[in-house]
C-alpha cells in the first residue's frame, strides 16, 4: 500500500485533480447507467442533461492528463482543470435546478412533463417540438431517494464538491506558475 501512497504523493495537484475528476465522473456515469439498465429507472430530460456534463468532464480530464503526460504541457493541463471546474459549476447548476423542480420550488421545462413521443420531433419546427411532451418521465417525479435525497440532489452535492476541488487546483497551479515566473525573472 505504501507504493500506491508514494505514487499519489508524487503526482502534481493538477494530475490529482484530473485523476479525481476522471474517477468521480466515470463512477457517477456508471452508477446512473446501472440505475437505468439494471434498476429499470428511466431518466428524465434533466437527468440526461446532467449526464452530459459528466461526459464532458470525463473527456476534458482525459485530454488534460494526455496533455500533461504525452506532451508535457502544464499549461494545457491547468487549462483543462479550469475547464473541468466550469463544467462542474454547470453540472451543479443543472442539479440545483432539477432538485428545485423535484421539490416543486419552480416549474421544470415543458419538455419535462412526460407523455408524448420522441419520434414526433419535427426538425423544421424545433422550437415547438421542444415544448411538446416526451416519453421520458416527468422531471418532477423522483424515482429514487436515499436518506431523503434524490439522485439530482446527490449530483448537486458531488458536482459542487468537485467544482470546489478543481477550482482550487486550477487557481493553486496558476498562482504557483505566476509565482515561479516572478522568482525566475528576479
Amino acid at each position: 500500500m505504501s507504493g500506491m501512497t508514494g505514487f499519489v504523493q508524487s503526482l502534481s495537484l493538477t494530475e490529482r485533480a484530473l485523476g479525481l475528476s476522471l474517477a468521480a465522473s466515470g463512477a457517477m456515469l456508471a452508477g446512473a447507467h446501472l440505475f437505468e439498465k439494471v434498476g429499470g429507472l428511466v431518466p428524465c430530460v434533466l437527468c440526461l442533461d446532467q449526464r452530459e456534463a459528466h461526459w464532458t468532464a470525463l473527456g476534458l480530464s482525459i485530454a488534460g492528463l494526455a496533455a500533461l503526460r504525452l506532451f508535457k504541457s502544464k499549461l494545457a493541463a491547468t487549462a483543462a482543470v479550469g475547464a473541468v471546474a466550469l463544467v462542474y459549476a454547470v453540472s451543479a447548476g443543472l442539479a440545483f435546478y432539477h432538485t428545485g423542480v423535484e421539490y416543486g420550488y419552480w416549474p421544470g421545462p415543458a419538455i419535462c412533463s412526460g407523455g408524448g413521443g420522441l419520434g414526433d420531433i419535427d426538425i423544421n419546427n424545433l422550437g415547438q417540438s421542444l415544448t411538446e411532451k416526451t416519453d421520458a418521465p416527468s422531471c418532477e417525479d423522483v424515482q429514487w431517494r436515499f436518506l431523503g435525497v434524490s439522485m439530482a440532489g446527490y449530483n448537486l452535492l458531488a458536482s459542487a464538491g468537485l467544482f470546489a476541488l478543481t477550482l482550487f487546483a486550477a487557481l493553486s497551479e496558476t498562482r504557483n506558475t505566476r509565482h515561479g515566473r516572478r522568482t525566475a525573472s528576479a
